[in-house]
């Protein structure tokens, strides 16, 4: 796997540049969200981050390790949002199988939600 291809995806997450993120995807990528349909294309997953960033509130990504090599691994994550009415920040913790190709791009991205 190239270490760089998915340190780049993650950096832009850490960032909240979704423009930059989705440009880390192969042109026929997947992207599964947990418990979501697939979306499958970059252009369509760029259009799904897009309308993400438009209307989500602040939030954040923090990747807290990466297990794997070859053309494959694990990216442990947590996802967090502010509570409402200036309450703590609400997170949801996760894993991504993530799957590149011989460019490092993301042929396939799926999340699952501990």
């Amino acid at each position: 796997m190239s270490a760089d291809g998915l340190a780049t995806v993650l950096d832009a997450f850490a960032r909240r540049d979704l423009d930059a993120a989705a440009a880390c995807f192969a042109a026929g990528a997947t992207y599964r969200e947990a418990r979501r349909e697939p979306i499958v294309g970059r252009a369509a997953i760029a259009a799904h981050f897009a309308r993400f960033a438009a209307a989500a509130p602040a939030w954040r990504f923090d990747a807290e390790d990466v297990i794997g090599g070859g053309d494959r691994a694990c990216v442990v994550y947590r996802f967090s949002t502010p509570g409402g009415a200036g309450g703590p920040w609400r997170e949801r913790a996760g894993c991504a199988v993530v799957q590149l190709d011989e460019r490092g791009e993301i042929l396939e991205w799926r999340e699952y939600e501990a």
